[in-house]
């Protein structure tokens, strides 16, 4: 049962929300909150299929709940982790210690 993704987000007004806020609170330069805003909304369509599964778990089939895992797995982590860098100068750690700023060898 493939599922309908809805799209509520207004992407514009949220990204202009958040380039105000970083030049306007954290004196951020334009193009700087221009990228954070990029990075902090170019994943939205992504977490609005997450939201969705997790209303409904049971509505989704394994291929489809495994696209979503996928599909947020892979886009969401370097946006996160440029938008800290940049908004507020915070790299990223292995804080869980998995190893997850390292590659694994096949």
């Amino acid at each position: 049962m493939t599922q309908e993704i809805r799209k509520p987000f207004d992407v514009e007004t949220i990204r202009a929300r958040i380039i105000e806020a970083g030049t306007t609170g954290m004196e951020l330069d334009s193009e700087t909150a221009w990228n954070v805003a990029f990075h902090l909304t170019d994943w939205l369509d992504d977490l609005q299929a997450f939201h969705q599964f997790c209303q409904r778990p049971e509505q989704f089939g394994t291929e489809e709940v495994n696209e979503i895992l996928m599909r947020l797995l892979i886009h969401v982590p370097n946006h996160i982790a440029a938008a800290a860098k940049l908004y507020c100068d915070m790299p990223v750690k292995d804080v869980f210690g998995v190893g997850a700023t390292t590659e694994t060898e096949l």
